[in-house]
């Protein structure tokens, strides 16, 4: 089989790759995947080749911001938040379970006509 060799892109095109990337949301493999490229490793070098604010690629600063806020390391705060927001599924399922639970013994003892549960001053 004779060596291929690496495919060269234009300038211009590169930079529609990039901007595609960024303003479509879709992952590096589907953007590769649509644009032909030879794998989703071309399209990571022309990310660090051409940085998000390279003014060659002159995207909205909004976009810019927004883009750069979701690389940036969740502070202490948006951490604490999201364990909150866990820990309330969390709780939130252990009620549910324990209603199952609840119900299944009153179940239990409707069918089996037995006391399951102690009741109040049993030792």
């Amino acid at each position: 089989m004779p060596n291929q060799s690496p495919k060269s892109y234009s300038e211009t095109f590169k930079l529609e790759v990039l901007i595609d990337y960024y303003t479509s949301g879709m992952s590096k493999i589907s953007t590769a995947k649509k644009w032909g490229l030879s794998s989703h490793s071309v399209l990571i070098k022309w990310l660090h080749q051409y940085p998000i604010d390279s003014d060659l690629l002159s995207l909205p600063l909004e976009l810019i911001s927004e883009l750069k806020m979701k690389d940036a390391p969740k502070s202490k705060e948006q951490l604490l938040e999201e364990e909150v927001l866990r820990l309330r599924k969390a709780l939130e399922l252990e009620k549910l379970r324990s209603h199952a639970f609840k119900k299944l013994i009153e179940t239990t003892e409707k069918e089996e006509g037995i006391s399951i549960l102690k009741k109040d001053g049993a030792k």
